[in-house]
């Protein structure tokens, strides 16, 4: 081989690797989720693309929580937090307000004041958060535009047929009174009708006190509840004594989709074992 041959060749390779590098894939959007509930979501419309980091792994309630130095990193690097804001996750505050313009999108914004944080309980509200998602990755990654906003309309194609079916098997229990542990489920509990009586706490993290027992016994009394439900992320010590002076039954239900496995699935389990939560209690005898 000639001289003049291998300085061609050499130049072609060195030349098709520019090429190459010019021409790849950008690198996937960095997208932080604060809870399953949205990771899922997020996850949902990155498909094909690449997947978000959830922040808060199971026993972290979005309450009340400290960041560890590694997901405080992980936060200085992302190109994207998805949370609902302060009415839920009051600790991420200063985090999102340290970072730079537009790479916090707090999904809870459009919420009217004082209404229930926990937005993504009601299909029609995760379809709004579905589209948000889609928007605002078009504006940081806008090369796949086109597959986020495809891949939203599907996303917004299985919660509705969800909804439908949700609402058939929760309707033969609209009318059955119940007492939860905190009030998390009001959006839910609008979208598909269902009668909760009462609330345990409006403050999960804090010890129950003997006052909130008693009224919680009276409210029980008073509507014949049949149900009291507790959460996994919360185990309150007198659950058990309200319900022992009663003939109530104790069911469970996990807004947050605690040791769900992560992927594009998790809302969809999260709400149908909500869903079969309810059931499961409301229909005993």
């Amino acid at each position: 081989m000639t001289l003049v041959i291998k300085i061609t060749l050499a130049l072609a390779l060195i030349l098709g690797g520019m090429f190459k590098s010019a021409t790849a894939e950008p690198a996937e959007p960095k997208i932080v989720a604060s809870i399953f509930p949205l990771y899922s979501l997020a996850a949902g419309v990155m498909d094909g693309v690449g997947e978000p980091t959830l922040l808060l792994q199971d026993g972290l309630s979005p309450h009340d929580f400290a960041l560890k130095p590694s997901q405080a990193r992980l936060l200085q690097s992302a190109d994207l937090l998805l949370w609902v804001g302060k009415n839920l996750e009051f600790p991420l505050t200063r985090y999102s307000e340290n970072m730079p313009p537009g790479h916090a999108l707090a999904l809870g914004n459009a919420a009217q004041p004082g209404q229930n944080p926990h937005i993504w309980l009601d299909p029609q509200q995760a379809k709004d958060i579905v589209s948000a998602i889609v928007a605002k990755l078009r504006a940081v990654d806008p090369d796949r535009a086109a597959t986020y906003e495809n891949n939203g309309s599907i996303l917004e194609a299985r919660i509705d047929g969800l909804e439908l079916e949700l609402a058939s098997l929760l309707h033969p229990l609209r009318d059955i009174p119940y007492v939860v542990f905190h009030d998390a489920y009001g959006p839910f509990e609008r979208r598909f009708h269902l009668n909760n009586v009462g609330a345990i706490t409006a403050e999960p993290e804090h010890r129950l006190s003997a006052g909130q027992v008693h009224r919680v016994r009276a409210i029980i009394a008073d509507t014949g509840a049949h149900c009291i439900f507790r959460e996994p992320q919360f185990q309150p010590h007198l659950l058990a004594v309200i319900a022992e002076k009663s003939d109530i039954h104790i069911g469970e239900l996990d807004p947050l989709g605690w040791g769900l496995a992560p992927g594009i699935n998790g809302y969809f389990l999260l709400m149908r074992n909500l869903a079969y939560g309810f059931i499961d209690c409301l229909s005993r005898p």
